[in-house]
Parts: C-alpha cells; structure tokens; sequence
C-alpha cells in the first residue's frame, strides 16, 4: 500500500488549501497522507470528527480510525468522494448464530477460529463476515453473508493482512443489472470480476449463491448454482444412492447455459472421490465439453503452482480451482484426459488423479488383479490412476463390490470392502 508523502512546504500548504488537506495531525501511528477534501468531508459527514490514518490505492483513499471503541477502516473513491466499504472487527462469539452453524456443518468445522471476525459492510452490495480459520500452519479466510452462505474461501498464502480491497462493490455494466433484476429478482451482489472479455457476477437468491458470466457486450453465457448437503436435488441424490452405493455427496453445481443444464457431482467414499455428470432428469453423462465457466480464459493459479503443473503436466489447460478438507484441487485437462492435481495449503504436490480404463492398466497390475480374483473381475469402467510423490497406484472396482488398491508393479497393497 502506498503511503503519501507530508506536506510541509509553503507550496504544499497552497495546494492543501486549493484541493488536498493534510492529515500528518492524524492519529493512528500509519503514517500520514494527503487526501481530496472531498473525502475528508465525506468521511466527516459519516463518523465526525474522528481522527484517522490515511492512505490511498487504486482509486480509493482508506482511513483508519477507532469508532464505538472498534478497530474500523473506511474506503472512499478519490474521483467522486463515494463511500464503498466499512471494515469494523466483532469478536467470534457475536457471529450471526446461521454462520456458526454453517461453520459446524463444513469441512472447517474442526478448525482453529480467529477471536475476531471482520464484518464488511458495501454500498450498495451485500454484507459480509470475514471468518479466520487456523488448521496447523494454515490460515483461511471465510467469507459469509449474514444468513450464512458461504461465498468465498480465500487461503492466506502470504501471511499478510487482508485488507479485503477486491470486495470493495463495483456496480454491473449497463444491461447485467436488468438481466438480473428480470432472473432473479430481489437478489443481492456479492462481488462482481470483470475480465478483458466479459463478467463474473455472484449473487445470493433464495439462500443460494448462484455465479452468472456475461461477454463482453454483456450477454449471458452461463449460471452455475452451488447446493448445499441438506438441499441437494432429489434426481441427484436418487442417482447417487442408486449407482453408487456407499458414497457420499460432498457437493454440487448446477450449470445452466442457452443450450443444456446439468449437474456436476462430487461424491467420496473413504479416500476415493470422483465426480459425476448428470442432465436435467438424472441421468449420467459425459462431462460438458463446454462447461468450464470462466470467460478470462483459464482460472489463474500462482505462481509456484503454476511450476508445478508446467513441470508435470506440459501443456496442461487448467479447468478449476477449488479449496476442499485443507487443500487446493485443480482440474486441468492433458494428454486428453480431466485429471484432478491436489496440493496441501503450502503448495506441496500431494496426488494427481484421473480416470482410465481397464485395457490401459499395465501388464503387471492386469497379471496381478487376474491371478488373485480371476480372469475379467475388473473389467469395468471404475478405475483410477494416482500419481504421487512416491510412486504410481490404481484404484480398482472388482466384482462391483471391492476396491483393490494396486502398485504400477502389480503389488496389491490393500483390499477394501
């Protein structure tokens, strides 16, 4: 963050009195800056004659200050003197009690909560609680609305303090705003991205966060709806209990484009997980050639996982990214394959997994699977390969009943029922 200089000058004074007023009187200990009068009055207007620390970036002028006996930080456009987000802390045990339950009922619900939770409040969008999670080394920033729906997991990598600048609220180009006011009427803004060649807008509906991308002459493209455990839909959770017994569903999204709508189903038994593609009646299919939303053109990762992927996997696209039991999931598409690559927190390599079929095993693991459960007991379409830091396994599905966990070499290292 950058913080401005101290005028001092007799020509800094004139320029103090034509357009800017300096703040090196205020309290605070961050230094102090120079700000448009315009936002000092209108920060004025809102909390008084509070002292504060200033500071700008990318177009907005930042004050620190202590309101109501609260560590509090406001944000201001410098070009307008608009005010777009207050920051005050709250301890955690002052959550909105539909947030410490949504807690409960996710996958941190084991995890170290910070004292204090971060409450942003946006002009113009929707409220929002930043809760701090600790598991180990790991620290993750959940971000909920008051009725609590979870819109954000963002994993603090860095070890800095969020300052929370990308959910200062942006209003929706013209003709988005009554595309969503005719869809879903009522609905309120979490955040809007806008990319070189289109828009994410997220919003929450009916206790649902739903992301909706635009192109760039703001026509839609695509809505993805994210369904909670306790609402899943019932041709979903049919199929599942139907086709796959003894897994569980861990979560799923709605897609919906001008030509189709289906279902992507993350499911889990044990350690084995898979995902499932369903169309609108619940039947399996093909996962959608063209169902990866993001309109910038592949989901950016970071740098250090970016190594990774280009040294493994060369020429890898990157389809998703998505946070999930204290890891980072990555789904890429290689060799013509979807395979999921996971990574701890810290940006290890744990595993990559993919699926393949039974003539692709290798001669070793088809001897071995052959001579302990006979000729063809395997000969399905369940099976996975799993690539990790040492060494290749299988997954495979035998007489529909057993998973058999097997070395490239053929070594059967354990049975499951």
């Amino acid at each position: 963050m950058k913080k401005l200089f101290f005028l001092t000058s007799l020509a800094s004074m004139f320029c103090l009195m034509s357009f800017f007023v300096s703040c090196s009187e205020d309290e605070g200990g961050g230094g102090s800056g120079s700000v448009p009068q315009s936002v000092l009055a209108a920060f004025e207007s809102q909390y008084g004659e509070t002292r504060a620390s200033w500071s700008v970036k990318d177009g907005y002028a930042k004050a620190e200050f202590q309101y109501n006996g609260k560590e509090t930080a406001a944000w201001y456009a410098l070009a307008d003197a608009r005010w777009g987000m207050t920051e005050t802390e709250i301890p955690f045990a002052s959550l909105p009690q539909a947030i410490a339950t949504a807690i409960q009922e996710s996958a941190y619900a084991e995890w170290m909560p910070d004292e204090t939770v971060d409450v942003l409040e946006r002009n113009g969008a929707e409220k929002l609680y930043v809760v701090e999670v600790k598991n180990g080394g790991v620290e993750v920033d959940l971000y909920y609305t008051e009725d609590g729906v979870l819109v954000n997991e963002s994993v603090d990598s860095d070890g800095k303090e969020n300052d929370h600048f990308g959910y200062l609220p942006q209003t929706p180009v013209s003709g988005v705003e009554e595309w969503l006011a005719q869809h879903f009427p009522g609905a309120r803004i979490v955040d809007i991205d806008m990319e070189r060649n289109g828009m994410e807008v997220e919003i929450v509906h009916n206790g649902m966060k739903h992301e909706i991308w635009f192109d760039a002459s703001s026509s839609w493209i695509q809505t993805k709806t994210e369904y909670n455990r306790w609402n899943v839909p019932d041709v979903v959770r049919s199929f599942i209990q139907s086709h796959y017994a003894g897994y569980q569903i861990d979560d799923v999204d709605r897609y919906e484009t001008a030509t189709d709508i289906y279902y992507c189903v993350e499911i889990e038994k044990g350690d084995r997980e898979r995902k499932v593609y369903l169309n609108e009646q619940g039947e399996e299919i093909e996962r959608p050639s063209g169902m990866h939303p993001d309109i910038g053109g592949g989901v950016t990762v970071g740098e250090g996982l970016e190594a990774v992927l280009n040294g493994k996997y060369p020429g890898a696209v990157i389809l998703d990214r998505d946070y999930d039991d204290g890891r980072i999931e990555i789904d890429i598409r290689h060799d013509g394959r979807e395979k999921e690559v996971v990574f701890s927190f810290s940006e290890e390599w744990l595993f990559t997994s993919y699926d393949i079929y039974p003539n692709e095993l290798p001669d070793a693991v088809k001897t071995s699977l052959t001579d302990r459960f006979g000729a063809h007991a395997y000969w399905d379409d369940d099976i996975e390969c799993v690539e990790t830091p040492e060494g290749t396994f299988y997954e495979v599905e035998v007489w529909d009943e057993l998973d058999v966990y097997v070395r490239a070499d053929g070594t059967i290292m354990w049975v499951e029922d």
